[in-house]
């Protein structure tokens, strides 16, 4: 994900933070969240992508990752999600004029 230009709030003394991706930072597609969980204070969160069974004949969800955040992370999370949320409903199909924008050319 190459977007830079959301940060997660202020800074200390109302900057924002530097945000930097790291070269090892791996895009993960996925379809949706089965299963979270919360022990001893840490959340883990199943990522999966759904998809046909080895002979085709049953449509399963295959796991293929795992977040396991703080508490706090997920805090910071839900908070960036309602954010997105927000963008999201303001248009009708999702994505902003200029994503649209840019799929016509």
């Amino acid at each position: 994900m190459s977007d830079t230009s959301n940060t997660s709030g202020a800074g200390k003394g109302g900057q924002q933070p530097n945000i930097v991706i790291a070269p090892e930072c791996q895009d993960i597609f996925v379809d949706g969240v089965i299963g979270a969980m919360v022990r001893d204070g840490v959340v883990r969160i199943n990522l999966v992508n759904t998809r046909f069974n080895i002979d085709g004949s049953q449509v399963e969800h295959a796991v293929v990752s795992r977040m396991i955040m703080s508490r706090s992370g997920v805090r910071n999370l839900h908070a960036a999600l309602e954010q997105l949320m927000g963008r999201l409903t303001r248009s009708a199909d999702g994505r902003r004029e200029e994503d649209r924008a840019e799929d016509e050319d």
